[in-house]
């Protein structure tokens, strides 16, 4: 991601669509998951396989999917919008030292958190299709990052994975 001294955040392009689509993302995510809810706890007829497992078994990843989301979130969002000075960077410090795309996981954790929290097959079902967007998003953020960046986004983009954060220490330069 690169951050922007002046007004204008962000030198890199989103997705045309990025905003209807995280608009309709989460308008889908969330009548498919209360849909499934309602149906399971009313009509005794949904996806819901909670039947399997115990609810106290289902706290622990419920708790850490939406912590770990809400976190990549908010400091994602905090190392692009934070005060800066100078010319436009990139940033690969902080949870993009990590991951090349926190703000979009934090999104995804946040909706496995709901998963998990009934364990609906038709939320896994959607929410598997928003992972499926939010790559292609990804990428084509990403193309237009090395077109701008170059060689610098490239050696990024070659250390620091795109989904499975590695969690590891910066060393000292």
């Amino acid at each position: 991601m690169i951050r922007m001294s002046n007004k204008k955040i962000g030198l890199g392009s989103e997705h045309p669509l990025c905003d209807s689509i995280q608009l309709a993302r989460l308008i889908l995510f969330f009548v498919t998951w209360s849909i499934d809810s309602l149906s399971h706890f009313i009509f005794r007829v949904s996806t819901v396989i909670i039947e399997l497992t115990s609810l106290p078994l289902l706290l622990l990843p419920t708790i850490f999917s939406s912590s770990f989301g809400i976190y990549l979130a908010l400091k994602s969002h905090e190392a692009i919008f934070g005060k800066t000075t100078g010319q436009p960077k990139l940033i690969d410090s902080g949870v993009y030292f990590w991951i090349r795309h926190p703000m979009y996981l934090g999104i995804l954790m946040f909706c496995l958190a709901f998963f998990f929290a009934i364990l609906s097959l038709a939320s896994l079902g959607v929410l598997i299709i928003f992972f499926i967007i939010y790559d292609k998003m990804a990428t084509y953020e990403e193309k237009d990052l090395i077109r701008i960046l170059g060689q610098e986004y490239i050696v990024y983009h070659r250390r620091v994975p795109k989904w499975c954060p590695r969690f590891q220490i910066r060393k000292r330069e």
